[in-house]
């Protein structure tokens, strides 16, 4: 009971001491909140940027590059991306437990059945069926296409509101660039950060696609290449480069453990090396295998002028501390004799320290609240800096407990040489 009247009868004093001085204070908290404020927006950015998309099997998802340029002077070495049959000999391996062969495209998409000619530019990942399980991609409705080649699409859940209002549209037809194909699945709102498998040409950060149509159809029906791509020969449309140097696909695999992984490195070894010895390339045989987060280490998801800043807030956040302490000095120093009268009563340098420290959680409450507030903000201004951090410009929970921590510790960081100061005067020289 007495703990608990203490703790009122120095909560009433922290009140008491706002109401005194409301400029003061509400500097210290503006000063304290806009450090905060800037580290937390920036750790935001730097969380999504480097969080592991797919923990659940992030160590098994392997992405491959090959060596395989018909000249001596390929435009990387390895490439990223891969030739139509490179990426079918991967496909066609039975050491993965799953692959995905695919590329990015890009289609005009309308309801068929619907009266208004309105059509919705959206992102296409023409892909092998081994895609959905391997990404762990979430159903809401239907399923995965079981082939390479059919007239069928799977649906993301933005497209599905645009066109059918989210409701379950399997079974409807979509009119694509010209073409019907019947929807068989619809996918659940789907957030990965980042986009693991298309880092590379700045996409990153994307959102995930519109519509997943099987590879085989998308060549055929000659869906232009809306990524990187790099050829040694001429050729007319995607759908003239199944037998061309033409490289555009990339292709990931799911390999359960270091046998596997060990397995598939030696049979593409094996591979590049015939071609060589075949005279079809002159390079070394390099192939490289990366899980998720080497990828994501290897491609510099991470934007190094965000981490900059990041570690610059830190120093602001500093700067911020300093000055919120000087601000608390002066208010202390201007309360010397209503300190000395409270010693001179019977306060203890405990009791004292209890009452500066009530004061200090509650200014960091309130500074936490201020915090976050900024926080938003700075990350939307952020985004007008780097428009490509759209979709990554989250205040997850766990930063946000860790804006409220933050603006607490540097509540009370700030505030204890102002109370060491004020525990050091002598009874005597505060009453004088």
């Amino acid at each position: 009971m007495r703990s608990n009247s203490m703790f009122a009868y120095n909560l009433s004093l922290a009140m008491q001491s706002f109401k005194r001085a409301p400029t003061l204070y509400f500097l210290i908290m503006l000063t304290l909140s806009i450090g905060v404020g800037v580290l937390c927006a920036n750790l935001a950015l730097v969380n999504s940027m480097a969080s592991d998309p797919i923990p659940e099997k992030s160590d098994k998802l392997i992405h491959i590059s090959m060596n395989t340029w018909p000249g001596d002077q390929p435009p990387d070495e390895p490439m990223h991306i891969l030739r139509y049959r490179d990426a079918m000999k991967i496909a066609e391996s039975d050491i993965p437990k799953r692959s995905a062969v695919f590329y990015a495209s890009g289609v005009y998409a309308r309801d068929v059945d619907s009266t208004s000619m309105k059509r919705f530019d959206s992102t296409v990942r023409a892909t092998t069926p081994g895609f959905f399980k391997l990404t762990n991609a979430p159903f809401a409705y239907g399923s995965a296409f079981e082939k390479s080649r059919g007239m069928e699409v799977v649906i993301g859940d933005d497209l599905n509101q645009k066109i059918f209002a989210g409701k379950n549209s399997v079974g409807k037809t979509l009119e694509l660039d010209g073409e019907l194909l019947t929807i068989v699945g619809v996918l659940k709102p789907w957030v990965l950060r980042p986009l693991f498998y298309h880092v590379t040409e700045g996409r990153a950060f994307n959102l995930t696609d519109d519509i997943y149509a099987p590879l085989e159809t998308a060549i055929d029906l000659g869906w232009s290449i809306h990524a990187r791509s790099s050829s040694a020969d001429n050729y007319s449309g995607v759908e003239d480069t199944r037998d061309k140097n033409a490289y555009y696909l990339q292709a990931w695999v799911e390999l359960d453990d270091i046998h596997q992984r060990s397995a598939m490195q030696s049979y593409l070894d094996n591979y590049s090396q015939q071609l060589k010895d075949a005279g079809e390339h002159p390079l070394a045989t390099r192939n490289e295998l990366h899980n998720v987060n080497e990828w994501l280490t290897e491609k510099k998801v991470v934007d190094q002028k965000v981490l900059a800043f990041t570690i610059a807030s830190v120093l602001f956040l500093a700067v911020c501390i300093f000055n919120a302490s000087s601000l608390l000095l002066s208010r202390f120093h201007a309360a010397k004799f209503e300190v000395g009268l409270r010693r001179a009563l019977g306060a203890s340098n405990r009791q004292m320290l209890m009452q500066g420290l009530t004061e200090s959680v509650l200014l960091g409450l309130f500074t936490g609240a201020i915090a976050l507030v900024l926080s938003w903000l700075f990350l939307k201004l952020s985004v007008q800096f780097l428009p490509r951090l759209a979709n990554i410009a989250v205040l997850e929970p766990k930063l946000l407990v860790l804006g409220m921590l933050l603006a607490l510790v540097t509540s009370i960081a700030s505030a204890l040489y102002p109370l060491y100061r004020a525990n050091r005067y002598t009874i005597s020289a505060e009453l004088k």
